[in-house]
């Protein structure tokens, strides 16, 4: 009997669709970080994770497409895990609107699920938080895990009452992971708002407060932070301030903030690491 491989796929891909919302009738998504601490296994030839952030498609279904474009190519990466950067969909007001909205981003991702689920580590966004829907299926907004000797941080830049800021008990938090965290190899953070935007947020992000803004630079620099990632802004773009590399990625789907040679392109970042060094490349999205 012959064999058609690209129909077998299309198949699976769909089962994976229609099988999701069943899945989260439980409330959980499947292959979430954020639930619970991994139990992911050294990798035997450096560590590859992939980063994407910003998919929100305004109620364009072609920029679901893209995000699903970004899915596909991710997966192709074969990475430990994805993490993600927030604003995975607009909002809306009422919670059975804003369940399609997250059912239209779980259909958009669903190669990630397929034919193993892909584990997934997802920061909140500010369009992520009008609702209990993020907890709900993904549980915590502020974490940290290990694989190997890296160390990823994932932090809430829309804590209740601390907007734009990383304070109270999450900065309590952070200190005491960081500390704990001295020995790792290289020590990622994810968080939705830069501390330095560069586009039309300048002002409106952890930049809101510059006090607490320059407190956690400070906190970072000074505990050898390899690199923080950051969404919010709808372009790509990279710095180094005392040490830390800033990425700014948020080229996942949702309507760009600039002209391609200032960044303003849909792309994913694919870092990896060996014992020695970690690299950044950006992954461009050929549309």
């Amino acid at each position: 009997m012959p064999r058609h491989p690209c129909r077998l796929r299309r198949i699976t891909v769909a089962l994976v669709v229609l099988l999701l919302p069943l899945a989260l009738q439980a409330d959980e998504f499947p292959s979430s970080i954020n639930r619970q601490k991994p139990r992911l296994a050294p990798p035997r030839q450096g560590l590859a994770f992939c980063v994407f952030g910003d998919c929100q498609p305004a109620g364009d279904a072609s920029r679901s497409r893209i995000t699903s474009s970004i899915a596909r190519a991710m997966a192709v990466e074969q990475p430990q895990f994805v993490m993600g950067l927030g604003d995975y969909i607009d909002g809306a007001k009422g919670l059975a609107a804003t369940a399609q909205q997250w059912q239209r981003f779980f259909a958009a991702i669903a190669p990630l699920m397929q034919p193993t689920p892909i584990p997934l580590a997802l920061t909140i966004g500010n369009h992520d938080d009008g609702s209990p829907l993020f907890e709900r299926y993904f549980g915590r907004r502020y974490f940290s895990f290990d694989v190997g000797t890296v160390h990823v941080i994932i932090l809430d830049s829309q804590q209740p009452g601390q907007y734009g800021q990383i304070a109270g008990t999450q900065w309590q938090w952070l200190n005491a992971d960081l500390t704990a965290a001295a020995q790792a190899r290289f020590i990622f953070v994810a968080v939705h708002q830069p501390l330095f935007p560069v586009s039309v947020h300048r002002g409106s992000s952890l930049d809101r407060y510059p006090n607490y803004r320059d407190r956690l630079h400070m906190l970072f620099a000074r505990q050898k932070v390899s690199a923080v990632f950051s969404g919010h802004e709808h372009l790509y773009n990279h710095q180094q301030r005392d040490g830390v590399h800033y990425f700014i990625s948020g080229g996942g789907g949702a309507p760009l903030y600039a002209e391609a040679p200032r960044g303003g392109f849909y792309h994913y970042l694919l870092v990896g690491c060996t014992d020695e060094s970690f690299s950044v490349q950006v992954k461009r999205l050929n549309l």
